[in-house]
């Protein structure tokens, strides 16, 4: 369902929203009983202000097309008997009312509705920040979980030490070594997924009203994170050198954060890559102030082009970087398996809060992982990925030029997923994806990894997830998109009984 708004009009918004609403109940497009989306959901996808949307609801309930009741939301009416909707399968708890303000203000509306279109029939997605399904090597992860259980089975299916099964921190202590940094296992803990390392250093170290710096734009996972643990987040402009640090140190030194938070090489969204000149002062700011840094490198692995830079904990000669990676993207997000390396006392103590949350890690996958790296099937893995994945750019990047010049410009990316784009002519990434997703095609917009939500005429675009094949076709349904955007459009919207939780990455 679309709702257009012209701001140019001297109708109210409330009134636009609730009139097409209203004729949408009319012509029976929205059944009795029907659910309307959340009112902060609603504003946020609409680009206005709670306010507003709560108004249109009320509009339509004062005219007898819906009915809201606590713990139920806002439901078109029945005309012919009770103006209530059954309530089958209702609680009685009003659940939006007793459930802390911090785990309901940390989902994305908008992106959350783009990856919801995005598992459409016929959609071309370049929203998903996973591998190409058609690249994972899911023959070999077949034959290494039957070889698993033949070989260990009774072992694996029981819970395993928390710090993760010993030969694997072994493995990934030896894989870390292969040119980016040398670890001791024991200052290795394997998690689900480098999310949940992200979840578990913030609890481990912040408190409701610390201050985190970010870069501007960032992964939205590391922002629902921290604001979820009630940090106050400080962004951090980047330039073609990565986060500046030059503000980064006048930040240090006026607001004393508690952490600061970089993907420093093929960074998420913006696949910047931080300079070797920068990493150095970033570590020497850190190590002056005593101020953590929580160094997420998925993408470290995945370059096409150029020399290797040293991560930030192969610099760290004072202890003040943890670490963190996955196989989630050069391998399987499914596996769930991840890792923090960092001193001894954060791992202690990060390993202690995951026990509270998991126990442990999955072993049979721990186990598959061990064996992928241990046997060399990852590092031939990862090689033929630096052979895919630069084809599947370029195809991007010849695409975007002849469909989408001179509307937007766009990075060309040297390694990682993702290419950065930038619209031109006063359009804005919100106003392109209705345009974008009725022609079947959906993009991350720009906005959702800054924290403070600027960045509108940006968007990310992923070369990594689609197949081959659908790249182009699915830059030629952008370009259409974009030539037909201009000012105000019609808002993206999803019926409510659709959406579903997706991961976001």
């Amino acid at each position: 369902m679309i709702v257009e708004l012209d701001r140019s009009r001297d109708e109210p918004l409330y009134l636009q929203i609730s009139e097409q609403i209203r004729e949408r109940i009319r012509r029976g497009d929205l059944a009795p009983g029907t659910r309307l989306p959340p009112e902060r959901r609603l504003a946020e996808t609409l680009g206005v202000n709670r306010g507003t949307v709560v108004n249109a609801y009320r509009e339509l309930a004062a005219g007898g097309f819906v009915v809201g009741r606590v713990g139920h939301g806002t439901v078109v009416a029945n005309p012919e008997s009770s103006p209530i909707p059954p309530s089958h399968g209702q609680s009685a708890i009003p659940w939006d009312q007793i459930m802390t303000p911090m785990s309901q203000d940390t989902d994305d509306p908008l992106l959350r509705d783009v990856m919801t279109i995005s598992t459409r029939p016929g959609v071309i997605s370049f929203a998903n920040g996973i591998p190409s399904p058609s690249l994972y090597p899911v023959e070999t992860i077949r034959r290494l979980y039957d070889e698993a259980l033949d070989a260990a089975g009774q072992t694996l299916l029981q819970h395993c030490p928390v710090e993760g099964y010993p030969p694997l921190r072994r493995a990934i202590a030896s894989w870390m070594g292969t040119g980016r940094q040398s670890h001791d296992p024991s200052d290795i803990l394997v998690v689900a997924g480098s999310q949940q390392g992200l979840y578990l250093i913030a609890r481990a170290l912040l408190e409701p009203g610390d201050l985190v710096v970010v870069e501007s734009a960032t992964y939205l996972g590391a922002l629902q994170v921290f604001q979820a643990a009630g940090a106050r987040l400080l962004p951090i402009p980047l330039d073609g050198d990565g986060m500046r640090i030059d503000l980064v140190e006048d930040l240090v030194e006026r607001r004393r954060p508690k952490l600061i938070y970089t993907l420093p090489t093929f960074q998420n969204p913006t696949s910047t890559t931080m300079s070797l000149e920068r990493r150095r002062r970033l570590l020497a700011v850190a190590a002056r102030y005593q101020i953590p840094v929580v160094e997420d490198d998925p993408y470290g692995a995945l370059r096409y082009e150029g020399e290797a830079l040293p991560s930030l904990h192969a610099l760290d000669d004072d202890g003040t970087v943890i670490y963190l990676s996955t196989v989630s993207k050069i391998l399987s997000p499914g596996l769930r398996i991840g890792w923090i390396s960092g001193p001894r006392p954060i791992i202690e103590r990060v390993a202690a809060l995951k026990q509270i949350v998991d126990l442990d890690t999955n072993p049979l996958a721990q186990w598959v992982v061990w064996a992928f790296i241990e046997r060399g099937f990852l590092a031939r893995h990862v090689d033929w990925l630096r052979v895919e994945y630069p084809r599947r750019r370029d195809r991007m990047l010849s695409a975007l030029e002849r469909h989408c010049s001179p509307s937007m410009t766009w990075s060309r990316p040297p390694g990682g997923f993702y290419v950065w784009c930038q619209l031109l002519g006063g359009r804005r990434a919100r106003d392109l994806l209705p345009e974008a997703a009725r022609r079947g095609v959906v993009f991350a917009p720009g906005r959702s990894f800054h924290p403070d939500r600027v960045g509108e005429a940006t968007l990310r675009l992923s070369f990594a997830f689609p197949d081959e094949s659908s790249i182009a076709e699915g830059i030629a349904r952008l370009g259409t998109a974009i030539a037909a955007t201009s000012g105000d459009q019609a808002n993206l919207y999803v019926d409510h009984q659709e959406l579903r939780v997706t991961p976001i990455v």
